[in-house]
């Protein structure tokens, strides 16, 4: 039987724009990196947190969900509901655009309502 870890209900969620890509021509590395960059900016961000803490404290089984949107306005809809949920998140702007948000990690549930309606990047 194979034990869970207390981190492994705890989730990263990433939203990340897809127009990046389609409609601004930017490289997918370029877009990876902006996911990183707001994933990075979120854990410094919350790191006193508690389930940042607990999250970090088992590195080799982080879980990250990458979910998209199709424009900077679809983000900051994203981003009022996040608020509206009380869901503390971080956002990224690079080239003076709002490109990413990442959440700190929260369990598996908490964030669901607020992420449903987004699809997988």
């Amino acid at each position: 039987i194979e034990m869970s870890t207390p981190a492994s209900n705890l989730v990263m969620y990433i939203i990340l724009r897809r127009d990046l890509i389609s409609a601004l021509n930017w490289p997918v590395g370029a877009v990876a990196t902006q996911a990183a960059h707001a994933a990075t900016a979120a854990l410094w961000t919350f790191k006193d947190d508690a389930a940042t803490v607990e999250y970090m404290t088992d590195m080799d089984n982080m879980h990250k969900v990458t979910l998209g949107v199709d424009s900077e306005a679809e983000l900051e809809a994203a981003k009022e509901r996040l608020e509206k949920k009380n869901l503390m998140h971080r956002v990224w702007v690079e080239d003076g655009m709002k490109v990413a948000i990442a959440l700190k990690p929260y369990p598996k549930n908490t964030a669901k309502d607020a992420t449903r309606q987004l699809k997988l990047f």
